[in-house]
């Protein structure tokens, strides 16, 4: 009878064990680190580069987000052409005189997908998107970039 019992509390260590460390491993993908990917990996795609340049022509060194959406709250600090990304409100566009910014028009996350709609309206283009998570990296399924 002890024997059954010790192997019973040995199985039953093991469980928690194995739950711990796979709860350990979902928690060190947070939400702050799957969104602020999320919009890395998409101000990133190779097709959106040779649109930045416009950036230079408005002597403006950093890459302006209209912070328009409950998800960009939710960004750690991101950083494009060396210098931090500024993540403002249409008053402070508007305020400061900024030609060249992002505006995301749709985020949506559903558990290891997501998907973006956004524009960069000082060069005219349109960019949706589509992703899958694997250990917490976000990998393109689709995007499509057209310019108006």
């Amino acid at each position: 009878m002890k024997f059954i019992f010790m192997i019973l509390i040995l199985a039953s260590c093991q469980n928690k064990l194995n739950s711990n460390s796979e709860s350990s491993s979902i928690d060190t993908c947070s939400d702050r680190i799957k969104y602020t990917n999320l919009i890395s990996k998409s101000i990133n795609l190779p097709a959106l580069q040779q649109y930045y340049k416009v950036q230079d022509n408005f002597n403006q060194k950093e890459l302006v987000i209209l912070n328009n959406n409950q998800y960009l709250n939710k960004i750690n600090q991101l950083e494009k052409f060396s210098n931090p990304i500024k993540f403002l409100d249409a008053n402070e566009i508007k305020q400061k005189e900024i030609k060249a910014y992002i505006e995301f028009k749709e985020i949506k996350i559903n558990n290891d997908t997501a998907k973006i709609y956004y524009r960069y309206d000082i060069q005219g283009i349109g960019i949706k998107s589509s992703y899958f998570l694997e250990d917490c990296e976000w990998h393109l399924i689709k995007s499509d970039l057209w310019e108006n």
